[in-house]
């Protein structure tokens, strides 16, 4: 294992940060004057309490996110594979469907979206429905984890940006921002974690921390959630909203 892996690593930089709270605690001892020893008996045990603190090991974010981009990898060769053409449909929750869904149509004119229950998986077109397949969210399970800082389902769209700020705290992302525009939304987030930068996965499967943010989307509004757009400029990936049946 690398120097770059290790210092990956919280517990190896907490000791990292101790010994230098220990080491700069001694220094000020050394100054015999009452602010320096104060400053030093503080430092020190700050500096103690750091480097002892039971810190989990975690897997490097280099690691984390190659198996994650095997996943997405596997879902684009599945969508060419199949051919489908259509950007996401985010599902949300109904008495038919327990948990949010993404739907991809094979075309991108004319859809109509299926009945989607918990046991679907290919829209075969029948009665006049769109082709398609309905996949859970790559981001339900980090954004499950979320709620636990925060309940999404009781926001509404006026109110879900703040909530959104809950990615920012968590360091999912930089920034992150959702502005209605005309008839139109759009979500912009800023170094979004484990980030794709292929349109079409954007537009289809997008990564955990833009699917998940896009989820919570769905579970204020309670509507369905079209994606028409996804743009990346450096950093940056924007996504275009139509929220509504």
């Amino acid at each position: 294992m690398n120097l770059t892996t290790l210092l990956e690593q919280p517990h190896i930089r907490a000791k990292i940060m101790g010994t230098t709270l220990i080491i700069i605690g001694i220094i000020f001892l050394l100054n015999p004057n009452d602010l320096s020893i104060k400053i030093g008996f503080t430092t020190l045990l700050i500096g103690i309490f750091t480097f002892f603190m039971i810190t989990e090991k975690t897997i490097p974010q280099n690691i984390s996110d190659a198996q994650i981009q095997g996943n997405l990898d596997a879902l684009r060769q599945i969508t060419t594979d199949l051919n489908l053409q259509g950007n996401a449909i985010f599902i949300p929750q109904s008495t038919l469907l327990s948990q949010e869904r993404i739907f991809i149509p094979l075309t991108t004119k004319n859809i109509t979206i299926p009945d989607i229950d918990d046991t679907t998986v290919f829209s075969t077109g029948t009665n006049g429905k769109s082709l398609g397949i309905a996949i859970p969210p790559s981001g339900i399970q980090l954004l499950q984890e979320l709620e636990k800082q925060g309940n999404f389902t009781i926001t509404t769209l006026d109110t879900i940006e703040e909530q959104l700020q809950t990615f920012v705290g968590m360091n999912l992302t930089k920034t992150i921002t959702l502005k209605k525009n005309k008839n139109n939304y759009t979500l912009e987030i800023e170094k979004p974690q484990s980030c794709t930068t292929t349109k079409n996965t954007c537009t289809q499967y997008p990564c955990p921390t833009c699917s998940a943010a896009l989820t919570a989307i769905t579970r204020a509004a309670h509507k369905k959630i079209w994606i028409t757009n996804a743009t990346h400029n450096k950093n940056k990936t924007t996504f275009t909203l139509k929220i509504g049946d």
